[in-house]
């Protein structure tokens, strides 16, 4: 991963008050019309077997341009970039076997502008139409005005599309930030699925962030498939039944706070972030050992490890905090002071919470929590050269434990608890 300097990307969905007539006319003509042509391009560009946007915008531009030839022409060089996009990635999806259907097809599509096509101001958004352009004010937020206003470079591109007789506008803001060169300590990051310990080293502290996200998770798909029995075959009552769970919105709260927490405590500590490098669709060995009905697998699908990961990497480099990526093998298999191999002490199950699994080295006789032995040697595989903290040999056993629970309705961060010794 690179360390300097790097570019923040960061979305906003920004939406208007309800178009009048002659407005909602001219924008719906400009969206139907891309919609049209991404079709017919995706498809010839599916059976010609070409993938590239050059070469397809060689053999369909003119076709087009003399189709719809009020359209501006900026409009058919989107809506043939974007039907090579989405080829690439539906040939991408059906190597791997994953495509759910033959061939590519569009079910939703939002128009793509380049700089030539749209002005944006603090009094709304300008789209150029076959008929001139059209003025759009927009409902501003506060989201919008915090990247607006602290130095935050609007990219000059957008997408937008038309949703119940309103236009919601994507514009993307990017800046670019660099971290810190120099560091005095390693915390590893273990990503679990009902919590995050975090290892510092070489202080041997350990925080572990219980999150109990599996106790969220089969409690929802309870209440899913309550409300499925409830309800039948009404599909709208159903949507809006699922709506009220605000399912999505509890568990990226859970989320937030636990990326706050990481990111600020190695902010105080002037430390580099280390975390396991995974594979994607890592949980998939759990639907291939347990099938795909089964609530374990479920639990495991919805952990949201990488999620929480990427997080982690995104909002450390908004606060120029330094993140490596290192081997996750054999991190909670061998004893951070010997190397050798550990014995479970006590069960692995987590479906109810959290609770310590403690193992034990079978040659020194260390014996710890799991996860805190996984945070500590995710933290000692990294290469500690350009830092300088000393041997990455034996280490005082003493570990300073703190365990903290996250309170996703009051708090607004988690309180560490009382630390112990072990």
């Amino acid at each position: 991963m690179k360390n300097q300097p790097e570019s923040l990307e960061r979305t906003v969905v920004l939406v208007s008050p309800e178009l009048t007539s002659r407005k909602l006319t001219a924008l719906s003509y400009v969206y139907e019309a891309y919609g049209e042509i991404l079709r017919e391009a995706l498809d010839y560009m599916y059976s010609k077997n070409v993938a590239s946007w050059v070469k397809a915008k060689k053999e369909l531009y003119r076709y087009f341009r003399e189709k719809y030839s009020e359209l501006p022409s900026h409009y058919i060089h989107e809506a043939i970039r974007d039907a090579s996009s989405r080829l690439k990635s539906f040939l991408k999806l059906k190597k791997k076997g994953l495509a759910y259907t033959e061939k590519p097809e569009v079910k939703r599509w939002s128009v793509g502008c380049d700089n030539q096509m749209w002005k944006i101001t603090l009094q709304g958004v300008s789209i150029a139409t076959h008929t001139g352009w059209v003025n759009v004010p927009l409902l501003l937020h506060k989201q919008f005005y915090g990247y607006w206003n602290n130095g935050w470079s609007l990219r000059g591109s957008c997408r937008w599309k038309l949703v119940n007789g309103r236009l919601k506008l994507y514009v993307v803001f990017s800046k670019s930030v660099e971290t810190r060169a120099s560091y005095s300590k390693v915390i590893g990051v273990d990503v679990n699925e009902n919590n995050v310990t975090l290892f510092i080293f070489p202080d041997n502290k350990a925080v572990t962030v219980v999150t109990n996200h599996s106790r969220i998770v089969l409690g929802y798909a309870y209440r899913r498939r309550v409300l499925q029995e409830n309800h039948g075959n009404n599909t709208r009552s159903l949507r809006i039944a699922f709506r009220k769970l605000r399912e999505k919105y509890v568990k990226r709260d859970l989320r937030n706070k636990v990326v706050s927490l990481v990111v600020k405590v190695a902010s105080v500590e002037n430390a580099v972030v280390v975390l396991e490098k995974l594979l994607k669709r890592f949980q998939d060995r759990a639907l291939e050992k347990n099938g795909p009905k089964s609530l374990n697998a479920h639990r495991l699908k919805q952990s949201a490890i990488r999620g929480i990961q990427k997080h982690v990497v995104e909002k450390a480099l908004e606060h120029g905090v330094r993140v490596e990526l290192v081997d996750p093998r054999n991190t909670s298999r061998k004893c951070p002071l010997c190397g050798s191999s550990l014995a479970p002490v006590t069960g692995n199950a987590q479906r109810r919470g959290w609770s310590p699994r403690f193992v034990k080295c079978m040659k020194c006789g260390f014996t710890h929590d799991r996860d805190v032995i996984g945070a500590w040697n995710i933290a000692l595989k990294l290469d500690v050269s350009p830092v300088p903290l000393g041997s990455k040999g034996a280490h005082d056993s003493c570990v300073e434990w703190s365990v903290t629970t996250v309170n996703r309705r009051a708090e607004a961060q988690p309180a560490l608890g009382k630390p112990t010794k072990t």
